[in-house]
């Protein structure tokens, strides 16, 4: 079954799945569809959840079908998630899913988080097979039109009322960016008494509160400015941010980095790509200054670096997580130092 995003609270109210599978670019969307199925989940008394991060050179049927078939200590309904990002499913991951998706086990939720589907990967026999025995929920990204309305409604959730200008003002400054907009409503509505939000007072707080985030993190590696990238990874750790969401933040911006400089070599002009990437006029010179400095590989290389600090994050690899985030992100910012020792 088909579910798009604004229906799945509805459903939710009224049966549970034994299976989800969730797709979007939009981490922020992506990680409160999960949440929403959680807490409906937990209220159905499954009380026992397990996260599984699975690439494409993993066990599957070691890690997968052990945790499936495996009996929980307590005898409690569970939850089991599997986050695919990118990566899809193998030979043995097929027949896998086959068998959870056509055979669902008592007292079992499964729930499937992957990167926004293709109509190629949507017409594969997996995920054919989780549609039809499942819920499959894909989640669009909200358009730079449809992110001032957007804006508004978010706020209204926690009892702020952010008027049109000044929704369209911060969706300006936030340039599409979901996660980016969602923390500055939180900023807003920690940092001013006032129910009503305009334009003078989100300029004011924007402008005197300005904090460093994970977003001016990567505009800072785009245009070079090294020491800044090492002060505002600095203050991010300080904070206690989690680094899972800054290593996303990179990740998210090398990928489009990367594909943008094999397109560019296929003959594909630079304007048309920055339209197709939704990158803005203001973001523009950081990235044609990011191109002139890497090529596709070494994305592909940075990239490389990314997936092992990932693993040190969930504890398969040794080493300091903050100082690799430093690495990566200098060598994006196009440090000559740091590029010649890797």
């Amino acid at each position: 079954m088909k579910l798009n995003y604004s229906q799945l609270s509805q459903h939710l109210t009224k049966q549970l799945s034994p299976l989800y599978i969730i797709s979007s670019d939009e981490i922020l969307l992506l990680q409160e569809a999960i949440e929403c199925i959680r807490i409906a989940a937990r209220k159905a008394g499954y009380n026992e959840r397990t996260s599984l991060s699975i690439d494409s050179g993993s066990d599957w049927e070691k890690i997968l079908h052990t945790e499936a078939h495996s009996l929980s200590l307590f005898a409690n309904k569970r939850i089991i998630e599997l986050h695919l990002a990118e990566h899809k499913p193998n030979a043995a991951a097929n027949k896998i899913l086959h068998n959870l998706a056509t055979k669902p086990l008592a007292d079992t939720i499964f729930i499937i988080s992957t990167n926004k589907t293709d109509s190629k990967t949507e017409q594969t026999k997996w995920y054919k097979t989780l549609e039809t025995n499942g819920v499959a929920i894909q989640i669009w990204p909200i358009t730079i039109d449809q992110l001032p309305s957007w804006i508004i409604q978010r706020a209204k959730k926690i009892g702020l009322t952010i008027t049109p200008d000044a929704a369209k003002f911060l969706a300006d400054q936030v340039e599409g960016n979901l996660l980016a907009a969602d923390q500055e409503i939180e900023k807003l509505f920690l940092l001013n008494s006032k129910n009503i939000i305009d334009i003078q007072l989100i300029e004011n707080t924007i402008t005197d509160n300005a904090h460093f985030d994970i977003f001016t993190l990567v505009e800072c590696a785009l245009s070079g400015n090294s020491k800044r990238c090492l002060r505002i990874l600095s203050n991010l750790q300080a904070e206690g941010l989690e680094p899972l969401l800054v290593l996303w933040a990179l990740t998210r911006e090398l990928r489009t980095l990367s594909d943008i400089a094999y397109q560019l070599k296929q003959g594909l002009t630079l304007q048309s790509l920055f339209a197709k990437h939704r990158i803005w006029e203001k973001r523009q010179p950081g990235v044609r200054r990011f191109l002139a400095k890497h090529t596709t590989q070494n994305c592909w290389e940075m990239l490389s670096q990314a997936a092992n600090i990932d693993k040190m994050i969930k504890g398969a690899r040794p080493g300091n997580v903050w100082n690799e985030l430093q690495l990566v992100t200098l060598r994006m910012a196009g440090n000559a130092i740091i590029k010649e020792s890797h």
